[in-house]
């Protein structure tokens, strides 16, 4: 008996024609909504990179404004006019009133606050009450309480003229990657 071939019998290995060379609608839709969801995924991954770049910018900046002030406030050479030259108080400055610098300051390429009167984005703030520094302040913040012209004892008497140590807090606000930012340091000048 005659063994009969399988193309004899409507037998095909390679299958029917339609299923061999095509994809079906629904393998296609499949295929499509995996490629969007990847595109979507790179795109948010795209532009969350995008926003931290600018975020580090901004950081890198105000951490260099600091450092910048912090700088400056130590650079001073007669330390005794540290604070009238960088309090709030215009009344007090050294040679001409309303000359000195004050208590604000910019930092190139960060944007003040919108509603910021002076429009700078740095603060520096002493321990004082009033016009007056003064040792008895309560501000943890600044370690004060604190003896400021090392006699000992933590007194109420100004010292805005006879302070050897001066805590001073940096404070910076700007308008950063879509919203309101800040940055604070503290630090201790000393009389060298």
């Amino acid at each position: 008996m005659a063994s009969a071939s399988s193309r004899e019998l409507g037998l095909d290995r390679r299958g029917p024609r339609s299923a061999r060379g095509a994809f079906t609608i629904v393998e296609l839709m499949i295929v499509i909504a995996i490629i969007v969801i990847a595109f979507l995924a790179m795109s948010h991954t795209l532009v969350s990179s995008m926003q931290l770049t600018s975020v580090n910018k901004e950081s890198a900046l105000a951490t260099d404004g600091l450092r910048d002030m912090v700088e400056t406030l130590q650079g001073v050479e007669d330390f005794g006019s540290v604070y009238k030259l960088y309090n709030d108080n215009p009344l007090d400055d050294p040679g001409i009133a309303g000359s000195a610098p004050g208590s604000g300051f910019a930092v190139q390429g960060l944007q003040a606050v919108d509603g910021d009167p002076d429009g700078l984005v740095g603060e520096i703030v002493f321990p004082t009450v009033g016009t007056d520094l003064l040792e008895n302040v309560a501000m943890p913040e600044l370690g004060m309480p604190h003896d400021l012209n090392g006699d000992g004892l933590i007194d109420g008497a100004p010292r805005n003229d006879n302070y050897r140590i001066l805590p001073v807090l940096l404070r910076l606000r700007w308008k950063g990657s879509g919203l309101e930012r800040s940055m604070v340091i503290r630090t201790l000048l000393a009389d060298r």
